[in-house]
């Protein structure tokens, strides 16, 4: 096996996007002659410079931008998502999550990219001079895992009186947020006590305590005297999960969850 040097690059997806007040083009110099590509398994940013005709960059931080996806078989919008704002004059965003692409089969789609209007409509945005408004982008599957990994516990930590939580989980809202379906898995041992599924929609790790506010309730499980494998299958769309239970004895060896 060869041991040379392999080299790997780090690099941003820039595209020029034209946009006018008028919307009428007598030129076709060409602004885009590459197709776009995205990947699924990670999260993939393409950053769109926003130009007038004359290559200006305009100052759109005021302005709401979507992508939208088709699928050129069947013609139909497969995905549409706001365009995240950058600190950059002139230059927006589109970020595509795992969970984005994840109903995607691999291959190649057209996109295209609308500015909303303070009338509500949304109006063009070219990717030309000459009126263009898509471009390809291919989706590829080079890095795409399946199944996804499962998440395990197998520990609880003690907060306030006979009350135990699990660290926060990973509620996987940007790979899940198609469907939100979760499906859990309790172990115990000898159980009896009550058991809760919490969510919570922050964006950093939620409180930790017991009673913290950060988190609210999704399902609760009641046993008596059990060593049972439990099943719960539930769907919400958020960005953490955790265990609390109050048992009355007995152990929870381990929970499963797959989102």
């Amino acid at each position: 096996m060869s041991q040379g040097n392999h080299k790997l690059y780090l690099y941003e997806d820039y595209i020029d996007l034209v946009i006018d007040a008028n919307g009428v083009y007598v030129d076709n110099r060409p602004m885009n002659n590459r197709k776009l590509i995205a990947h699924k398994g990670i999260t993939n940013e393409l950053v769109f410079n926003i130009t007038d005709r004359d290559r200006k960059k305009q100052n759109v931080f005021g302005n709401t931008f979507s992508g939208n996806i088709i699928n050129p078989t069947t013609k139909r919008r497969v995905l549409s998502k706001l365009l995240e704002q950058t600190t950059k004059v002139g230059q927006v965003k589109l970020v595509l999550n795992d969970g984005d692409l994840a109903n995607f089969d691999a291959g190649l789609y057209t996109i295209y990219i609308t500015m909303l209007k303070s009338d509500g409509t949304d109006a063009p945005v070219f990717t030309d001079q000459n009126s263009g408004l898509k471009f390809q982008i291919e989706i590829s599957d080079q890095v795409s895992e399946e199944p996804v990994t499962t998440q395990s516990i197998n520990s609880f930590t003690q907060s306030g009186s006979n009350v135990y939580v699990s660290s926060a989980m990973y509620g996987n809202a940007d790979r899940n947020f198609n469907h939100s379906l979760h499906s859990l898995a309790i172990y115990p041992s000898s159980y009896s006590g009550e058991i809760t599924i919490q969510g919570s929609c922050l964006e950093n790790a939620p409180n930790s305590d017991d009673a913290s506010t950060d988190w609210f309730d999704i399902s609760n499980v009641s046993l008596t005297s059990s060593s049972v494998l439990t099943h719960r299958t539930f769907q919400v769309n958020a960005n953490w999960l955790r265990i609390k239970h109050v048992p009355t004895a007995g152990t929870i060896s381990k929970v499963l969850i797959r989102n």
